[in-house]
């Protein structure tokens, strides 16, 4: 039986036979990697340009709002006190309604990463970190205006808020009900999944209703509140 020939040329083996795209080097240089990671850097350093003028623009924003109204505030006010031109604002942002929910998304954000880390520092005791992330929740929304209009809807000293919330689809409270049940499904992982977002639910909303109608300090209020829900929540989380 005859053998085939055998070709010539080169190698098919996996480590040779990379074709080379028109125009680029087959064999790569110490160079060529050096230009290939300038490149990803600036990309990488632009991006980080880019959040921290986003961040700095929410930064001027709340600042306004200390003293302003949102209605007052304006997104001249805004840029100059980044030092950009107000078109940069609006590159950024899209419009003033588009910052101003940026930065209650982020606000939100925030003030859950303080409740949640409240609720972290009680792993193993489930009471006592509800106590605590409760007395965080209403301590913080009492302490800040803006806390309070995002949790609270608007009211108060910054209802001209309200709009932008509603535009949002009312999603401020349910992301923080998704929020903090995940976490409590992270501390509790063999409970029932839909039950311990059912409580997540009741405690927001229970929350909420403290911080439009404090009826006593937030320390207080935290343990009223904790007292209510102890025998459910001994029950939920139980190994």
């Amino acid at each position: 039986m005859s053998r085939a020939p055998r070709r010539r040329g080169r190698s098919t083996d996996s480590t040779s036979s990379a074709v080379a795209s028109p125009g680029t080097n087959p064999h790569p240089t110490a160079d060529d990697a050096a230009r290939a990671g300038s490149a990803s850097i600036k990309l990488s350093y632009a991006e980080k340009v880019r959040d921290l003028l986003r961040e700095s623009l929410m930064d001027a924003a709340a600042e306004a709002l200390a003293t302003n109204s949102w209605t007052a505030t304006r997104m001249a006010d805004i840029a100059a006190a980044v030092g950009v031109s107000r078109q940069t604002v609006y590159n950024e942002f899209g419009n003033k309604d588009d910052l101003g929910r940026a930065l209650l998304l982020r606000e939100s954000g925030r003030f859950l990463g303080e409740v949640e880390a409240a609720l972290d520092e009680h792993p193993h005791d489930a009471i006592a970190g509800l106590s605590a992330a409760l007395e965080v929740f209403l301590r913080r929304t009492e302490q800040e205006p803006l806390l309070r209009a995002i949790i609270g809807g608007g009211d108060g000293e910054h209802s001209d808020l309200g709009p932008l919330l509603t535009g949002q689809g009312a999603t401020v409270l349910p992301f923080i009900t998704a929020r903090l049940s995940a976490r409590f499904q992270q501390h509790w992982p063999k409970s029932d999944d839909g039950r311990v977002h059912a409580y997540a639910d009741a405690v927001v909303r229970l929350a909420v209703s403290h911080v439009v109608f404090p009826m006593a300090d937030p320390a207080t209020t935290a343990a009223q509140v904790t007292s209510i829900f102890a025998p459910y929540l001994s029950d939920l989380t139980k190994r």
